[in-house]
């Protein structure tokens, strides 16, 4: 049965509401628990991943409007979780199979955790003890509130220089065996 157009419209605002309005609850249920766990993680450890549930929440909007014009149509979408288990599965078996990459993302998050909730509000309570007018507060204080900044563009340098230069033959500067026999020298004719 086709939901009131304007009623969906206005239950699209809220993520996952438009979905459960037209009667897809296990879609509105994943959309709704997105949202939320990332606006917790957001204000509770890491704000920047709070920018994450706005792109949950504009999905959540346009794929509410977009299940009723399928419905409209008389196509039904299967009512199912957006995550379900075989994709976990999936997302567990890459997290193994690239564990240094997780490990690092792990580490990144657990930097940016103890500078935020940890470093940074010391340095703005020594300068409370000391005054903001010493040099020295003044410097450190400075030092901290770019170090994010400093890091993430150390990164970018890195990641760039890396691009360029490309990645390094094997061990011995030779090609592998299978390359090897398929190669044909270009004689530029």
């Amino acid at each position: 049965m086709i939901k009131n157009g304007f009623l969906t419209f206005c239950f699209s605002f809220i993520p996952g509401a438009g979905q459960m309005y037209q009667g897809y609850m296990k879609r509105g249920l994943s959309q709704v628990t997105a949202f939320v766990l990332l606006i917790a993680l957001g204000a509770g450890l890491f704000g920047p991943i709070a920018v994450f549930a706005a792109v949950v929440y504009m999905y959540s909007f346009f794929d509410s409007l977009n299940l009723r014009s399928q419905l409209k149509m008389g196509i039904c979408p299967p009512d199912d979780y957006q995550f379900n288990m075989d994709e976990l599965k999936g997302l567990a078996r890459l997290a193994m199979q690239r564990h240094n990459l997780v490990g690092w993302g792990l580490v990144l998050l657990g930097v940016w955790g103890l500078y935020s909730n940890f470093i940074y509000p010391w340095v703005w309570d020594l300068a409370d003890i000391f005054g903001y007018d010493n040099p020295v507060v003044n410097a450190v204080r400075s030092l901290i509130n770019n170090l994010p900044t400093l890091v993430v563009s150390v990164i970018f340098v890195y990641a760039g220089v890396r691009l360029i230069r490309g990645s390094s033959p094997k061990k011995g500067g030779e090609l592998p065996q299978e390359l090897d026999e398929d190669f044909t020298e270009y004689k530029g004719e």
